[in-house]
């Protein structure tokens, strides 16, 4: 299979270059993405404000003496309890959720046909995307204790160093400062290497329909340093954009907010408030539309740009696995045409 060239442009802009050709599928998507993740939010915020509304109302009566030590412990036991089950299903929702969204976006960011009406789905492609997250977090400790012996290796030869230049402490500290530093950067330089080599895994595996990992590997072959380049562009764009748009919002979510300050401001003026009196202000205060519209609005926008900026991360290596794809035949018979779902059809130039 002979690669086609890599196009910087392309790799850097693939996410919206694919949302040029479906506007309509990339909507569709982060429409769904909302809705999913909006509700998995919502559903643990009502098991845990209740469970935190005990917690808090225990540890206050505690300090006041209303209740005994052991009345207060059982509640506050039963509430952790109730906390530690609603952020446990909530993890195991959100893993779900998330290998949802990452295999509806690598189908369409790879030219996959989407899935009709619900474009999320939990099937074979979440599945074999859960064995790829899970060896990027297998080789991810391997990494990190790899690095523990490296460093620990470099100290010893720095202190050996150190240790034999006897009078000379200048020396000695002078090369045991040059013996970490390069350490430091061969350790940084290998671990980005690595992670450059292996960023194809998703993207590939979900266009091939088959679980690829170290396949990733050779679709960076002879392309590392225009990978690392764009994803690099893409860090600094993101940076830039996502900081612009994040501090406008911000403010907009500080004016919403101010009433709600008011509020507590007002309330902590008299006698010291109570836990009742303290969450029914919170209630009253974000029953506001003034206030819980502002900050629905400013949520969604919020979580709109986090999905953009994903997908735009996610673009370097599905415009990887695609370009890497596209020199020859799909490994897999049920494997689509490149460009299949564009309703111009497929481009001898696309990719």
């Amino acid at each position: 299979m002979s690669d086609r060239q890599f196009d910087l442009g392309s790799g850097i802009f693939w996410f919206f270059k694919r949302f040029g050709d479906n506007p309509a599928g990339a909507l569709w998507i982060s429409l769904w993405q909302m809705l999913v993740g909006g509700a998995i939010i919502a559903l643990m915020l009502a098991f845990l404000f209740p469970a935190h509304k005990e917690l808090i109302a225990a540890v206050v009566e505690l300090e006041n003496g209303s209740v005994s030590d052991e009345e207060a412990a059982m509640v506050i036991l039963s509430s952790v309890f109730g906390v530690l089950a609603s952020v446990s299903w909530g993890i195991i929702l959100a893993i779900l959720a998330s290998l949802s969204f990452q295999g509806a976006w690598m189908r369409f960011l790879t030219q996959r046909p989407m899935a009709a009406v619900i474009p999320l789905r939990l099937g074979g492609d979440e599945f074999r995307l859960l064995g790829v997250n899970l060896l990027y977090f297998v080789v991810a400790i391997a990494m990190y204790f790899g690095v523990i012996m490296v460093m620990v290796t470099f100290g010893v030869a720095g202190g050996g160093m150190l240790a034999a230049s006897g009078d000379n402490t200048f020396a000695g500290g002078l090369g045991f400062g040059l013996i970490m530093f390069f350490g430091f950067v061969a350790i940084a330089l290998s671990v980005l290497f690595v992670a450059v080599k292996l960023s194809v895994a998703p993207a590939l595996t979900v266009h091939d329909r088959k679980f690829r990992f170290f396949e990733s590997w050779e679709a960076t072959d002879r392309v590392f340093f225009p990978t690392l380049l764009s994803y690099f562009v893409v860090l600094v764009l993101s940076v830039i954009i996502g900081g612009v748009i994040s501090f406008v919002l911000e403010l907009s979510f500080l004016g919403a907010m101010m009433p709600v300050i008011e509020e507590f401001t007002y309330l902590g003026h008299g006698a010291e408030p109570t836990v009742e009196e303290v969450f029914a202000t919170l209630q009253n205060a974000l029953s506001d539309p003034a206030v819980y519209v502002p900050l629905l609005i400013g949520g969604t926008l919020m979580y709109l740009l986090q999905i953009v900026l994903e997908g735009f991360w996610h673009g370097v290596g599905a415009y990887n696995a695609v370009r890497h794809r596209a020199g020859g035949e799909a490994p897999e018979e049920d494997a689509p045409v490149l460009g299949a779902d564009h309703p111009a059809g497929a481009s001898p130039s696309e990719g």
